[in-house]
């Protein structure tokens, strides 16, 4: 089972993730990120989190192989996950990859969908919401939208809920 929480950038995605995850599962949880810097609050709330003894945080970064996440050993004991920022993930492997590669990267993001699917650990999926802005004109960005767009449509269609987040507003899609 998965939420997949999507929207614009700063919309909140994070905040919500950390908070959804709370209430699908006991403690410990886990939060997987990209490894880059997020933002002051979501820094913030782990921080509280990992002070309060009855909500115990672990965090890890999100490896090159997605799947690699839902591995009983990496999930064992875990009540309930955040996987946050697979759009800086897909970005960090475009830049690795020539285009002809992005059939094959789509098909690895359906894999995952399916692997999140059918795994018994309740999980939030964050990515950011490309779809509603500027049509992008530098290839290397039109690259970006068109793979991730597909992406959050495969991760979309298996998610249990999606969640689509406006100025840290929830609203709920399925």
């Amino acid at each position: 089972m998965y939420i997949f929480v999507t929207g614009g950038y700063r919309s909140g995605r994070s905040n919500y993730a950390l908070r959804r995850a709370a209430e699908l599962g006991q403690p410990p949880w886990l939060y997987v990120s990209t490894g880059q810097e997020t933002d002051e609050a979501v820094r913030k709330r782990i921080a509280r989190h990992r002070r309060d003894v009855e909500a115990i945080w672990g965090t890890a970064v999100i490896p090159p192989k997605l799947t690699d996440l839902l591995a009983p050993a990496t999930l064992a004991g875990v009540g309930a996950a955040v996987i946050d920022g697979l759009t800086e993930w897909v970005d960090k492997r475009l830049g690795e990859t020539e285009a002809s590669a992005d059939r094959a990267l789509i098909d690895e993001i359906g894999a995952l969908a399916e692997r999140l699917y059918r795994t018994p650990v309740p999980l939030v999926v964050t990515s950011t919401e490309v779809g509603m802005g500027i049509l992008a004109r530098d290839p290397r960005d039109m690259r970006l939208v068109r793979v991730l767009t597909s992406a959050n449509q495969i991760l979309a269609e298996q998610a249990t809920g999606v969640v689509l987040m406006v100025s840290g507003v929830p609203f709920k899609v399925r």
